[in-house]
């Protein structure tokens, strides 16, 4: 059992890193679109920074987040399971085309532009949710391995796009080529997961959550869209190039990210980054427009650019914890987020280089900052009047219907299960947590322990107590409570 049991959770941590890397890929290829998305002013077609059209790519990629969320919620059905394959050959489609204008082989007008950004945004969201669901289905019982899954997919993808961002013409869109057949093959060595399908019904904290989660990304989304048009036209005249920030800051979040995930032994709450962050990004939005240092600046955009992608990462990490494995979750929730985020990216891109076209520069800095920090400044508001409402409501229903079916809080039932059943103390401190619905992993983690211990002590506890699996075990500690 023990050897199986290894050999299991080596397979889990392959598909894991297997899921990491292809889906670090596919945040390759989305990363520069972000950057590009930020430039309004030419009219080429292509994959790195400096083109307007990478708008037209990252308005499909949101409005597929969209649609796909729609799509979910509505019909309650999933994708077929060819999805993920079909989307990267969108992707590898419209990279042909991009590499084939590039080389005068096709021309280019409005009818290529449609295509290939339709081709490439719808493909990279369909594809980014795809490998999500991968990730999820590989990771839904580690709580610890999947958040450094998310930050290996965000190093992988940092380097992606720092390739992207600096190669030239043929080389970039062949290394884009390359990398997109490599996710294909990746995804061909995944293990198939088959995931129960629930009806959609989250619960009324699951909405707050979630809701606190897209208000965290929101304003971080619209201060980087506003900010970034600050960052360009502070870079003309500085030594530090927005690729070069951007790259910086994708892979430095995700190293913060991982080093928070290695050190804590459970998701961090919503709350905490933007509790952290908040400080960092409006100290760093008053120096943009009032201090000329080169250096400076570059310091200032690379910290609010990894908030931004901070954000980003903590926001799939929370939609994963709160899909509880369900496909038709993950989507609908994971689609909602990204595609509200990526829309805000485009309002804030917009808004900051309206503003930046009109009046001195000084002052239109100055207005795109202060705007930035008042829509940072409502996120806590809205938060807490979210608590409060949800407090409100549910307040009426706890005082009306109290709870008077037992007197005894669960936890003494469980102690008392244990000292019925002679557990040791070990095993009680076990039996707790899994009847507070803990993994294994989480368990090894509390305890400092290894998984395969847990599983010793789980084993013995359903020997003692007369259990074959962990719902006969709830159901038999139910029981006793309800004698007692």
């Amino acid at each position: 059992m023990n050897t199986a049991s290894q050999t299991n959770e080596r397979g889990n941590r392959r598909a894991l890193f297997i899921g990491g890397v292809g889906y670090g890929i596919v945040c390759g290829l989305t990363f520069p679109l972000m950057i590009s998305n930020t430039f309004l002013r030419e009219m080429s077609l292509s994959h790195g920074a400096g083109d307007s059209f990478g708008a037209l790519f990252f308005l499909a990629y949101a409005a597929a987040m969209l649609v796909l969320a729609l799509w979910h919620l509505i019909s309650h059905r999933p994708l077929p399971s060819s999805s993920l394959a079909v989307a990267l050959g969108a992707v590898f489609l419209g990279n042909v085309l991009m590499l084939l204008h590039n080389l005068s082989v096709i021309e280019g007008g409005w009818p290529y532009a449609i295509v290939t950004g339709l081709s490439i945004g719808f493909g990279l969201a369909t594809a980014e949710l795809g490998w999500m669901e991968k990730l999820v289905s590989a990771g839904k019982d580690d709580t610890v391995l999947l958040p450094r899954m998310v930050s290996l997919a965000y190093l992988v993808g940092g380097v992606a796009a720092a390739f992207i961002f600096f190669a030239i013409g043929p080389v970039e869109l062949t290394f884009a080529l390359l990398i997109i057949l490599l996710s294909g093959m990746l995804l061909m060595r995944m293990p198939k997961a088959i995931a129960p399908i629930q009806n959609i019904a989250p619960s009324r904290s699951d909405n707050i959550t979630l809701v606190k989660a897209i208000s965290c990304l929101a304003v971080f989304s619209f201060v980087f869209g506003a900010a970034s048009q600050m960052v360009e036209t502070s870079s003309h005249s500085g030594i530090i190039t927005i690729e070069f920030q951007a790259t910086i800051s994708i892979i430095g979040a995700a190293l913060i990210f991982l080093a928070a995930s290695l050190s804590r032994k459970h998701i961090v709450p919503i709350s905490d980054p933007y509790g952290l962050l908040f400080p960092i990004v409006a100290g760093a939005l008053v120096a943009l427009p009032f201090i000329a240092t080169p250096w400076v600046h570059g310091i200032a955009s690379i910290l609010i650019f990894a908030a931004f992608y901070l954000s980003g990462m903590n926001v799939r990490i929370i939609v994963s914890q709160l899909s509880r494995g369900d496909h038709l979750l993950l989507w609908v929730y994971l689609g909602c987020a990204l595609g509200i985020g990526s829309l805000l990216v485009i309002v804030g891109v917009a808004f900051g280089a309206t503003v930046l076209s009109h009046g001195s520069p000084e002052t239109a800095l100055a207005l795109v900052s202060l705007i930035s920090l008042f829509i940072l400044a409502l996120n806590p508001i809205l938060a807490h009047r979210i608590e409060k409402r949800a407090s409100l409501v549910a307040s009426p229903n706890d005082s009306a219907t109290p709870d008077t079916s037992s007197t005894q809080a669960p936890e003494d039932s469980v102690e008392s299960f244990a000292r019925k059943h002679s557990l040791t103390a070990r095993e009680s401190e076990v039996l707790l947590l899994l009847c507070q619905g803990r993994t294994r992993t989480y368990i090894a983690d509390e305890l400092g322990l290894s998984p395969n211990t847990i599983k010793g002590y789980i084993r013995s506890i359903y020997q003692k107590g007369g259990s074959v699996d962990k719902q006969d075990l709830l159901d038999r500690i139910e029981l006793f409570r309800n004698r007692q």
